[in-house]
């Protein structure tokens, strides 16, 4: 059946509000391939047939991951990860330098603010997911709190709340983004995934391209691939 462009983001948008309720791939590809079938039957435009695509998948009442199984599979992994980032950070210019990596309580206080906007998350996905402004909004503060950080960090030790060596949290956070980077890369990889869509007539599972398939890969390893970009800007400006 051709597909027109109304009923591609129909199908989007219907696999979005499917994975938003935390249901099966397996379940999601039966019933894109029940409503593609339909209307090809019938001829009729996916929005005439169902209607909204949020209100098709919330009556569809399909199995579903337990409710906040998804914050402890990709959220904690990803805070984690984040924090491991931003330690990572703050400890990469201090070593370069061989200083003593020094922290006030502001600084502590605006660098746990992503850490806390994350957390927060499962309280405005939603709005995160169906809103683009809510998501750069977030991301803005995240980035401001991250620049007035580096503004407000302690140049001298008077004026820390913590003084230390560098080194052990450099190394340790380097090496909790790159066993998160790991494992994240065999949990994609890994077949039989409950978040794989499978196509219920061929059983080949719905991949996406090549291009999207390395995107998710860069995703992995995002924190350790800016990790290395700090590191190399700190040594050429030291």
């Amino acid at each position: 059946m051709m597909q027109t462009t109304s009923d591609k983001k129909w199908f989007d948008q219907l696999v979005m509000e499917l994975r938003l309720r935390q249901v099966h791939g397996s379940a999601i590809g039966d019933t894109v391939a029940s409503a593609r079938e339909l209307l090809g039957d019938t001829g009729q435009q996916a929005e005439e047939a169902f209607g909204p695509a949020r209100d098709y998948a919330a009556a569809l009442d399909l199995p579903a991951a337990p409710e906040h199984d998804w914050i402890r599979r990709a959220l904690w992994p990803s805070l984690l990860g984040l924090l491991a980032f931003l330690l990572f950070n703050q400890a990469v210019v201090s070593w370069t330098r061989s200083e003593l990596l020094l922290v006030s309580p502001a600084q502590a206080a605006l660098l746990a603010t992503p850490v806390v906007l994350v957390a927060c998350l499962p309280l405005y996905l939603d709005a995160v997911v169906r809103r683009i402004w809510v998501g750069m909004a977030i991301a803005a503060a995240c980035a401001a709190s991250g620049l007035l950080s580096a503004v407000v960090t302690p140049t001298d030790q008077a004026e820390a709340w913590l003084a230390t060596d560098p080194l052990p949290w450099l190394v340790g956070s380097a090496l909790v983004m790159v066993a998160l980077s790991i494992m994240n890369t065999v949990r994609s990889s890994r077949p039989g995934n409950d978040d794989d869509i499978t196509d219920p007539l061929s059983g080949a599972v719905d991949s996406a391209g090549t291009g999207a398939r390395f995107l998710v890969q860069v995703t992995h390893w995002l924190f350790p691939l800016l990790a290395l970009a700090m590191l190399g800007l700190a040594l050429a400006l030291r």
